[in-house]
């Protein structure tokens, strides 16, 4: 799988070079969006310079996730990423009649806290779910 690298203030991640990359800044907090040009999948990685507690920042991220969908099934996981211990959800859910999965990870790490979202349909199939967690999985501090 070709990739592109973003590499910039010291985080580092890969994403299929097709797909759009957005960033936004609002104080110490810094929020980098990956998405596929169909929009099946997408990863939005956010940098805390505070670095607020991880366990909390995820289970808010969750329950974001619970107030848009309800129904959602999810299931704690702990992960590593690139050395370090990620605390995290798995979801399932259901929007316009697509089952979409995502993947919520977060890691503190002694300059920040970072937070992952991973979020693809099924309609992109086995490939869209591979794509979106390696940019999950790529995340990294680079300084």
């Amino acid at each position: 799988m070709p990739i592109q690298t973003y590499d910039d203030e010291g985080l580092r991640f890969e994403s299929p070079p097709d797909w759009a990359i957005e960033e936004t800044w609002d104080g110490e907090v810094r929020t980098v969006a990956v998405q596929a040009p169909d929009g099946l999948g997408f990863a939005v990685i956010q940098t805390d310079d505070s670095r607020p507690d991880p366990d909390e920042i995820a289970d808010a991220a969750l329950q974001a996730m619970r107030d848009d969908y309800p129904e959602l099934d999810s299931h704690r996981v702990m992960e590593t990423i690139n050395d370090h211990a990620a605390t995290g959800h798995d979801l399932e859910f259901m929007t316009l009649d697509m089952t979409n999965a995502a993947a919520i990870r977060c890691f503190r790490t002694p300059r920040r806290t970072v937070l992952v979202l991973g979020q693809w349909s099924d309609l992109g199939g086995a490939e869209s779910s591979e794509r979106v967690r390696h940019v999950v999985r790529s995340v990294e501090e680079s300084e």
